[in-house]
């Protein structure tokens, strides 16, 4: 059944039942809305949030909590950046394995 369905499906997209000859069937799609393509700006995106919601982890009271997110600031690279003065002050925590995963961030995120 679901063989059959995928077939008609490519059928119908390559341009089968057509009386007019097209190199595909994408051509017969509507256009897409001129502004469409645009990725959003600012604090929409997922990544802004992601970033954010890791910044927030940063003034976490658990010292793992913090550590985490400095890692996965780290692991983001240069979509990251706005997180930098937030990971600056973490290079003093009084946790050592958390100061370094925050340098460790920095490094990282500055590279990319």
């Amino acid at each position: 059944m679901h063989r059959r369905l995928f077939v008609t499906a490519a059928f119908f997209f390559v341009g089968g039942c057509s009386s007019k000859k097209t190199k595909s069937g994408l051509d017969r799609l509507p256009a897409a809305p001129a502004g469409a393509r645009k990725r959003m700006k600012g604090p929409q995106t997922m990544g802004n949030l992601l970033v954010a919601s890791y910044i927030d982890d940063l003034k976490s009271p658990q010292a793992q909590k913090r550590m985490r997110a400095a890692e996965e600031l780290g692991n983001m690279g240069d979509g990251a950046k706005s997180a930098l003065p937030a990971l600056q002050k973490l290079t003093s925590d009084k946790d050592p394995k958390v100061s370094a995963a925050a340098k460790q961030a920095i490094t990282s995120i500055k590279k990319k």
